[in-house]
């Protein structure tokens, strides 16, 4: 028995080399395959295996230069912030702060009969699994802007951004008319989770970037995630919207920026894929509880998109904005977590992040 153990001690590290150079291998094969698409200039991969982390870059930030990404090139990554805002509102039901069956209303001052329908209200549950009958933007100028495909799209929701401010949003809430039952039915919204946004600082008494930083920032030393960055950080990518010469403003996060203006990069997203990891954790744990059923083998938790397949249950979430779209994965039966990030914004490019993160998955865990 001694003899054995010592064997099987001694083979650790080559086990460690051989997962390396076969995850390094698989993300080298499809990073650059990735940068072959058309209007793609550059792509970051990183994953997360068993406690090792792995990250590479390809392709340039800048078309027509040579401005490489690195673990610390800053990104917008969209509405993957709703799974940071999912998991303070995890805490907050752990805390006692707030239920998932409250009503919305409770937290909101008077005025907000509309968001009931037929005497059935609009709660937490409803918001975190899109299923509140909320629209997709306020104000409804921003709805199908992005479908319009238009190559002005950046400047126009920017402009639109410059003159929105959370009291219009508010205001703007009052007269949102729902047209069925809360809880029925899945209709992805914005608005519900900058609602949530809303609701979280009611109850804590703090701004967002104060309560991520007490969540888990803090902790993970996390030190370039979050909604309002310093001004220190200059490292923010900007990218490009389809096939446009010129690149995408910024984001301004006008509203509270839980449904997507969390800014990080390659090196703490690989320190959040650690954390939802974590089993142990109990804020994991209730964040990653199913919640609504899209299907047989898709689920809602809190944002989480859940799905189930050969792979076990896996939790994922896409996030674009103008400039830049990115793909989150965590599959804990294998430990490994997978983030993809590009500079390039286009209604191939959601495709395209999650062939890849397929591909890499399937090169990597060879089941």
């Amino acid at each position: 028995m001694k003899h054995a153990l010592i064997l099987l001690l001694s083979l650790i590290p080559i086990i460690t080399l051989a997962q390396a150079d076969q995850i390094n291998s698989a993300i080298s094969k499809q990073g650059e395959a990735f940068l072959k698409h058309k209007d793609i200039t550059s792509v970051s991969i990183g994953v997360y295996k068993n406690g090792q982390t792995y990250t590479q870059h390809f392709g340039s930030l800048v078309k027509g230069q040579d401005v490489a990404p690195t673990d610390q090139t800053i990104y917008e990554i969209g509405s993957v912030s709703k799974t940071m805002t999912g998991y303070l509102v995890a805490k907050a039901v752990i805390d006692n702060k707030l239920n998932l069956s409250d009503e919305v209303t409770q937290y909101l001052p008077a005025g907000y009969d509309n968001l009931a329908f037929n005497e059935k209200p609009i709660t937490i549950q409803h918001l975190l699994t899109h299923t509140s009958g909320l629209p997709m933007f306020l104000p409804e100028d921003v709805n199908g802007l992005f479908e319009s495909l238009s190559p002005d799209v950046p400047q126009k929701y920017l402009e639109i951004e410059k003159h929105y401010s959370k009291a219009k949003f508010l205001k703007d809430l009052e007269s949102v008319p729902l047209k069925q039952a809360p809880g029925n039915e899945y209709a992805y919204s914005n608005v519900g989770a900058e609602l949530l946004g809303y609701i979280l600082e009611t109850i804590y008494g703090q701004n967002l970037d104060k309560l991520l930083q007490e969540a888990f920032l803090s902790r993970l030393t996390m030190r370039n995630t979050g909604i309002q960055l310093s001004t220190e950080q200059k490292n923010l990518a900007k990218g490009y919207w389809m096939n446009n010469e010129q690149q995408s403003p910024n984001q301004l996060n006008t509203l509270w920026g839980t449904a997507g203006g969390v800014k990080t990069n390659m090196e703490d997203l690989l320190k959040y894929m650690a954390l939802q990891l974590n089993s142990e954790n109990p804020i994991v744990s209730e964040s990653h509880r199913e919640l609504f059923a899209r299907g047989k083998t898709a689920q809602v938790a809190y944002f989480w998109n859940v799905w189930t397949d050969k792979y076990g249950t896996s939790y994922n979430h896409h996030g674009g904005t103008s400039g830049t779209q990115n793909w989150l994965y965590i599959f804990p039966k294998y430990k490994l977590g997978i983030s993809i990030i590009t500079n390039n914004s286009g209604p191939k490019t959601p495709t395209l992040l999650n062939k890849t993160v397929k591909k890499l998955l399937k090169e990597i865990v060879k089941d």
